[in-house]
């Protein structure tokens, strides 16, 4: 290895996605889990969008791992993002029962982190 990278964690990957999950988190989870909870109509719909994301990710031994979501949640924004979808600034203020597909795979993509 070059000493460039010498200095890196052994667990760089599992870190970078975990801090990454933090945010989405921070971002997307604070507001949509405290919404999610207060509306049976939001939740059957998140829970929905849970078990694609855990379908999709699925590994041996039924786990999910958190670079696997990590990146799923990536792609979910890199592919929004190429189609002109930003990320709302105000996502205290955002009437979750409405919110976006894109939203809501993002919130499920929280609930995945949370359990997992």
């Amino acid at each position: 290895m070059s000493a460039v990278f010498e200095n890196l964690r052994p667990d760089a990957g599992l870190w970078g996605a975990e801090f990454a999950l933090a945010q989405l988190r921070g971002q997307v989870g604070a507001s949509g889990l405290s919404a999610m909870r207060a509306d049976p109509a939001l939740l059957a719909q998140v829970d929905q969008h849970v078990a694609a994301v855990r379908d999709a990710l699925i590994e041996a031994g039924g786990r999910v791992s958190a670079v696997g979501l990590a990146a799923y949640a990536d792609g979910v924004l890199d592919t929004a993002a190429s189609h002109g979808w930003q990320m709302p600034s105000d996502l205290d203020g955002l009437e979750w029962s409405a919110a976006c597909w894109v939203l809501v795979r993002l919130l499920a993509v929280c609930v995945v982190a949370e359990t997992h």
